[in-house]
């Protein structure tokens, strides 16, 4: 079994970030302590010592910005929106020709109420918007794109089988 050339070099590179860390920490601990001298004397002075002045250094601050949604989080949003939308027509014009065609997935009685039909239709969109953004506040945008990605092609399959079945007369 032959490995990738970056998996044998992994330990390698983990041992030299490593040792950098601990050379550097090794330096920081044995650093002299400041003097009040050193500490109270200015960079442009002319009896001080600029290598062994330290300075206090204030901690900028940093403001997380919560994660939010990015064009192509959007535009996946959208386009499970425009199938969803699709969807309830395509399945509202199969109903107009009932000798022929019928809803296989969804019941019924659910289907041939139009007003609880589009509260069904909207409610999935307004479910798929909120997991979306849960997994994204999470951290976990790979996962949402990826769940995204199969639910608008998995749409987009049964969409399109929909409307090309409605556009012919089947066998009688």
């Amino acid at each position: 079994m032959k490995l990738p050339f970056a998996v044998l070099l992994l330990p390698v590179l983990s041992l030299v970030v490593v040792s950098r860390s601990s050379a550097q920490n090794a330096l920081l601990v044995d650093a002299p302590a400041p003097s009040v001298a050193a500490a109270s004397a200015q960079p442009g002075d002319p009896y001080s010592s600029s290598a062994m002045a330290v300075y206090p250094v204030q901690r900028p601050e940093v403001k997380e910005k919560a994660p939010g949604l990015h064009l192509l989080d959007w535009s996946m949003l959208g386009a499970a929106t425009a199938l969803r939308g699709l969807d309830y027509t395509s399945t509202e014009k199969a109903l107009t020709e009932p000798q022929y065609y019928h809803e296989t997935i969804l019941p019924q009685a659910l289907v041939k109420n139009k007003p609880a039909f589009a509260a069904f239709e909207g409610g999935t969109v307004a479910v798929n918007y909120e997991a979306y953004r849960f997994l994204v506040r999470h951290n976990l945008r790979s996962l949402a794109r990826v769940s995204q990605y199969v639910y608008v092609g998995a749409m987009t399959f049964q969409v399109a089988h929909n409307y090309q079945t409605l556009g012919q007369k089947p066998a009688q």
